[in-house]
Parts: structure tokens; sequence; C-alpha cells
């Protein structure tokens, strides 16, 4: 995987991306923008679908330009990291966007979500996206977390519209 949108080599980037020249730790994010009030978390596959939503609320007029709307890469999902916990607060609202199908046992961002509540780091707003539930038909990626499900799910963030409870994004 090189390209996110077209062919713009866009996936692209110098491992590491810091200072220091060194791996990554289990504590340290990626973030994609560090100007927005709004951000996408994910991880994995999800960063690649995130960063194609941004493309794309842009093209569609819901945000004016990447500087809006953060994208957080988040590859330590046992716990919440160091690195999120630090950047977290700047946030008015979080879209979680999980790979994993959702339901119980089935993403592993919603123990993130507990685990941000009980430390009081939770935005506000927030709303959980996940892999629809449903069974995958072999070479199919229609069941798999996409731009379109992000977008409705930012879009709920931004007008503050409540979910109903058959659906799978939750929002506070």
């Amino acid at each position: 995987l090189r390209h996110l949108h077209g062919k713009d080599r866009g996936w692209e980037s110098i491992y590491p991306n810091n200072d220091k020249n060194a791996m990554m730790s289990f504590h340290d994010i990626r973030r994609y923008g560090t100007k927005g009030k709004w951000a996408i978390l994910s991880y994995g596959n999800g960063v690649v679908t995130a960063l194609q939503a941004r493309k794309s609320l842009i093209e569609k007029g819901a945000i004016k330009s990447e500087d809006e709307l953060d994208i957080i890469d988040c590859p330590y999902i046992s716990a919440v990291p160091d690195g999120l916990k630090e950047v977290i607060t700047d946030y008015e609202g979080i879209v979680f966007a999980d790979i994993c199908k959702e339901g119980p046992g089935g993403n592993v961002l919603s123990s993130m979500i507990t685990m941000l509540h009980a430390e009081e780091l939770l935005p506000d707003k927030w709303v959980f996206v996940g892999a629809p539930r449903t069974y995958n038909p072999l070479g199919s990626t229609v069941t798999f977390l996409n731009v379109p499900d992000i977008e409705e799910a930012f879009k709920k963030i931004l007008s503050g519209e409540k979910l109903p409870l058959n659906t799978n994004q939750n929002i506070a």
C-alpha cells in the first residue's frame, strides 16, 4: 500500500518520523495534523481509511481543510498510550474508528474508550464506529470499516445528533 488517493504515494513516509530517529515505543502515537479541534482515532488499516475520509469530508464541504480534523494513529491498543493521554484533551470531539467488527468482544477501541472515561479524559463529544457485524464473503471489502461510515460518524459529532440504539455507533 503506497497510495491514499489515486497515485499520490501519500502513505509513504520515513519511519521513524521523530527527532530522535528511534523506534516508536508502545506509548507513542502518530498524528496526521496537530491543529484540528476534531480527531479520528484508529489503528492499522483504519488510519488509511480515516485519511481517505478526511479528504472526502473536505470535498463534500463538511470541513474546509485538513487543519480542522486530525487523524491519530494509535498502534498500541492494549491500553491507553501516554502519547494519547497527552493530546486527547486538545480535541472537542473524537471519532473512534475501529477496524474490528462491532459487537461483544469484537472491537478493541471499546476498552480504550472505557479507560479514557474512567480517567476523565474522554471529550464531551465522541462517537464509535466499527466494521459492520456481518459475514464477510471471500474477497469482499464491503464489510470492512469504510469511508462512508467514518463520514457519517463524524457528521453526528458535528450535529450533536443522538444515535438510535440499533446502530454500531454511540455518542456521549
